[in-house]
C-alpha cells in the first residue's frame, strides 16, 4: 500500500513557499485520467518536441521511489518538480521509467554557467529532459525580459538539446494592464506554457466548477493566443487539484484541455498539477 503523501501546488512558476494556501488538498488521482488519456490519444500533427508529453508537476522533492513508479502507472512520462536537478532524482526518474524537468531561479542559472563541475554532473544525466525557470526576486509571473533572456539563452548556450519552459502566468492579463506587453517573451521559452487554476479561490475571484468559469479562462487565452508567434507549440499546465468547499468532477482537467484546444485545435500534450497518494493499490 502507497503511504499517504500531498503535494502543494506549483506553477510551473509559482513561488513554491508564499503562495501555496495550507488549506489546499490534492483531488483523487482518477481526476487526472481524462486529461492524461486525452493528451495521449491525439493524433501526431504537431511537432515532436510538445506532442503526447504527459506531465505530472509536483511541488515536493519527493524522491521515495514508490511515488515516482505510481506516477508512470497513472499513464504520465514526464515529470516535473519545484527543484533543482540531482543525481538522486535523475537515478528515480530513471528507474521509474521516467524523464523530468527541474527548476532552477535565475540566480542559479547564472551560478551554474560558473561551475564546470556542476556541468559536467547535469550532462551526465540521463533523465533530465530539461528546466524551468523563473525569477524568485520578484512576483511570480513579472520575471523581466532582460531576466527571461539571460536565463533562456544562457541555458541554451549550456544544454542545447535540453527543453527550456518559461511559464506564462494567465491572471495578471486581466488585473495588470499591459502585462503582456511588459513580460510576455515566447522567444525565451522553447514551449508557450501557460497556466491558470480557474476553479476555487482564483486571483481573479472564487469559482465553482458549475461556475462560467470557461468565458474567463477564454478571455485570458484569447488574449495570449493573439501574440502566440505561429508555429510556436503551447504546452498548457492544467489544474488537477481541489481546493476545500470547491469539489471537482472527474472530467474537470479535459474540460480545462477543451478550452485550449479551441485556440491551440492540435494540442496534443499537457501537465497537469495534482498528485494525491492514499491508500491504492494499484493506482
Amino acid at each position: 500500500m502507497l503511504t499517504s503523501r500531498q503535494y502543494a501546488r506549483t506553477g510551473f512558476g509559482d513561488d513554491p513557499v508564499s503562495s501555496v494556501p495550507s488549506s489546499v488538498k490534492w483531488s483523487p488521482v482518477a481526476l487526472l485520467l481524462p486529461v492524461l488519456l486525452l493528451a495521449a490519444e491525439l493524433p501526431p500533427q504537431v511537432s515532436p518536441a510538445v506532442f503526447g508529453i504527459r506531465c505530472i508537476v509536483i511541488e515536493r522533492d519527493d524522491l521515495d521511489p514508490v511515488a515516482w513508479q505510481s506516477i508512470r502507472a497513472l499513464g504520465a512520462n514526464l515529470v516535473a518538480k519545484a527543484a533543482p536537478p540531482s543525481p538522486e532524482t535523475d537515478r528515480v526518474a530513471g528507474a521509474a521509467g521516467l524523464s523530468y524537468l527541474a527548476l532552477l531561479t535565475t540566480d542559479e542559472v547564472q551560478s551554474l554557467a560558473g561551475d564546470p563541475a556542476r556541468l559536467a554532473e547535469l550532462r551526465g544525466e540521463r533523465n533530465l529532459a530539461g528546466f524551468y525557470y523563473w525569477d524568485s526576486n520578484t512576483v511570480e509571473g513579472f520575471t523581466t525580459p532582460q531576466a527571461q533572456q539571460t536565463a533562456y539563452t544562457t541555458l541554451k548556450s549550456l544544454f542545447p538539446e535540453k527543453l527550456v519552459l518559461h511559464p506564462t502566468r494567465l491572471d495578471p492579463i486581466a488585473s495588470s494592464p499591459g502585462f503582456l506587453d511588459g513580460y510576455f517573451r515566447p522567444e525565451f521559452t522553447d514551449l508557450v506554457t501557460p497556466y491558470f487554476y480557474p476553479v476555487g479561490e482564483t486571483p481573479l475571484g472564487p469559482f465553482r466548477e458549475q461556475d462560467p468559469w470557461q468565458v474567463q479562462l477564454s478571455a485570458l487565452l484569447g488574449a495570449l493566443a493573439a501574440r502566440v508567434p505561429a508555429g510556436k507549440d503551447v504546452f498548457p499546465i492544467l489544474q488537477g487539484y481541489e481546493a476545500p468547499g470547491y469539489p471537482l468532477t472527474a472530467g474537470f482537467p479535459a474540460a480545462q484541455f477543451e478550452v485550449y484546444r479551441r485556440f491551440w485545435p492540435n494540442l496534443a500534450g499537457a501537465a497537469v498539477e495534482g498528485w494525491e497518494f492514499t491508500d491504492l493499490e494499484p493506482l
